[in-house]
């Protein structure tokens, strides 16, 4: 079985651009005029599941995958909507914030659940995972800035991995759903990946082994198909 088509429950139908013969192997519930295209730095960050997504759903060239580096989005920036990346381009129509962006890529691949209670432990996992990004403390000041990750580490980021990890306890396959896996996967292995990376400033890789539940659902993401799939052709 392709990896394309290895995640049931699709809540959408057949994609389709406008005036395209091929044939209708990935899925949309939008017919579109254009390819849509994510455009954001040339590195994993925010949006991995993003692009997992958008690779299920359209294949590799189905779709653009925009990667700028630093001096380009510099020179771009004042034409972005709100200043900063991803954004996404949908027949011309330029979107930002990733959560609604991953929402929607997730239903048109296929890898967002029809059942209602479903969805919501999959928005509720993905909305943590972001929470734990956006939450961060930062500062201008390097030390300054790792005395707060420090004690962010041992409280709100503990508390919200810890809790993620109660969810995932009961899981039969390492995923959050018993169907396989789903965006709430992909988005918790972004936080996973840039702990263990060193992505995630003065947060020790090792952090993450705290954790149990969350490392069987990073391994169950890396050795999905899917994700071999999509590593094949994409760098990161």
């Amino acid at each position: 079985m392709s990896a394309l088509s290895s995640v049931p429950r699709l809540a959408t139908r057949p994609f389709r651009r406008a005036g395209s013969t091929r044939p209708r192997k990935y899925r949309s519930a939008v017919v579109m005029s254009a390819l849509p295209k994510i455009t954001y730095f040339n590195g994993v960050g925010r949006v991995f599941g993003l692009r997992v997504a958008m690779f299920k759903a359209f294949g590799k060239d189905g779709w653009i995958d925009e990667r700028l580096q630093f001096p380009e989005f510099k020179e771009r920036k004042p034409t972005l909507p709100l200043g900063y990346l991803p954004v996404l381009s949908i027949d011309e129509e330029i979107f930002t914030q990733t959560e609604p962006m991953v929402r929607w890529a997730a239903r048109i691949s296929g890898l967002y659940p029809i059942d209602l209670k479903e969805a919501m432990r999959v928005d509720e996992v993905c909305a943590v995972a972001h929470e734990v990004l956006y939450k961060c403390p930062f500062d201008a000041d390097e030390e300054v800035k790792k005395a707060k990750r420090l004690e962010y580490a041992e409280s709100r980021m503990l508390q919200n991995m810890s809790y993620v990890d109660s969810k995932l306890a009961g899981s039969s396959n390492g995923f959050l759903l018993p169907g396989g896996i789903s965006m709430a996967d992909l988005q918790l292995y972004m936080v996973v990946h840039m702990i263990r990376t060193g992505n995630f400033d003065h947060i020790e890789p090792e952090y993450v082994d705290r954790f149990p539940n969350i490392c069987k659902n990073a391994a169950a993401v890396e050795a999905d198909p899917l994700i071999a799939e999509y590593r094949a052709n994409y760098p990161n």
